[in-house]
């Protein structure tokens, strides 16, 4: 059972109403429905006043989650709804009632603490949290970034929860203190694993400097990716009348990135491919959307093409070879990205059936018509 249904359970046992059980322990009757629901879960100092009110122990109020092994903690994980930080924030909540319990009964697990971090300051950024002070929600942060600096070996997780916590901080008007932490971030001319391949280029340990290599320029892609992605998004945000246009100048550029890639050998990894045909079916419909018809008819293009050269990778993938991309993607990955090129192939399809101006509509039938789809 979830610690909502162990509360709700215990409750009706008592025989108190959910105004009374607020009472009885200090919390609004709001809170404690949040929490019957799993839709929120109590702060650690009122664990005991709530088991104590319904006469339980607090192993009762957790019983679902008083486990200690690795394999429980990643079969709880398989409930865990995965979401890039502070990009979305639907099942932050839901994430968060299902990870706090784990947390109190495992307060040195760090993986816990990280990912408890992460969703509560999701939580505070989409201002899910009205019913705990600005104080509260503060030492919360602090209490799982402890445990992730404490025990957490891994760099890059520690700097994350950094940027994190300074999120959070931020979030509640603490910029000082967000500024604080982010001093706290290493800053250097290439990320670890670029200097990690520097030391290991210096032991002569080529092949291993050469994975590392490649695998910090392949970080570095993605994230000058995500930088012009948000420009872009930035600029339609703050102009809604020539904003799109301006994304699109933006969408090109990264469209020329993402080429200049292909230029560095014949094979791009799934994680770009993906990227760069997502991007190219957002623009045939952005395009349309303007009425640059024949911008859209050249992306689609593009895009269709694109796809038929990674089924031919997929026929003959001992032809094609990278100069930096690790050629190390995995047949579900491959199959996952054929899928997601056939979607995006039939969406854009879609969006050109919309075009109803007679110039194009015979070069739209003809493209159709070349790489045979209707």
């Amino acid at each position: 059972m979830t610690i909502g249904q162990n509360i709700k359970k215990y409750r009706k046992e008592k025989g108190y109403t959910q105004r009374e059980l607020a009472d009885l322990i200090g919390v609004s009757v709001q809170s404690v429905s949040k929490w019957e629901t799993d839709t929120g879960a109590p702060d650690i100092s009122q664990v005991v006043p709530l088991a104590s009110a319904l006469d339980i122990s607090t192993d009762a109020l957790f019983s679902y989650v008083c486990k200690t092994s690795i394999e429980d903690f990643e079969i709880l994980k398989k409930d865990y709804r995965h979401q890039a930080v502070f990009r979305e924030q639907s099942f932050s909540d839901t994430n968060y009632a299902l990870l706090y319990p784990y947390f109190l009964a495992h307060p040195q697990n760090s993986e816990a603490a990280s990912l408890c971090l992460k969703c509560l300051v999701d939580m505070i950024v989409a201002g899910k949290v009205q019913d705990k002070s600005k104080s509260e929600l503060i030492a919360e942060c602090e209490k799982y970034a402890s445990c992730v600096f404490k025990h957490e070996k891994d760099a890059d997780i520690i700097f994350m929860n950094h940027f994190v916590l300074a999120r959070g901080y931020s979030a509640l008007g603490e910029n000082e203190k967000a500024k604080e932490i982010l001093s706290k971030i290493p800053v250097t001319f290439g990320d670890r694993l670029y200097w990690e391949a520097e030391i290991a280029q210096a032991n002569k340990e080529y092949d291993d400097a050469m994975l590392k290599c490649r695998s910090s320029f392949a970080l570095k892609a993605r994230y000058v990716s995500r930088c012009i992605r948000m420009a872009g998004e930035i600029h339609q945000a703050r102009d809604s009348e020539n904003g799109l246009a301006q994304r699109m100048e933006y969408e090109e550029y990264m469209l020329r990135l993402l080429n200049a890639f292909l230029s560095g050998g014949d094979y791009l990894p799934c994680r770009q491919i993906f990227q760069k045909h997502v991007l190219l079916c957002g623009m045939v419909q952005k395009y349309i959307k303007l009425g640059k018809l024949e911008l859209a008819i050249e992306r689609a293009e593009m895009l269709f093409k694109g796809r038929e050269e990674f089924l031919d990778f997929l026929q003959h993938p001992q032809e094609k070879d990278s100069l930096l991309f690790e050629n190390n993607d995995s047949a579900d990955y491959q199959e996952e990205t054929k899928a997601q090129l056939d979607s995006y192939v039939q969406s854009a399809v879609k969006h050109l059936k919309t075009v109803s101006d007679s110039a194009y509509e015979p070069k739209i039938k003809t493209l159709f018509e070349k790489y045979s789809l209707g």
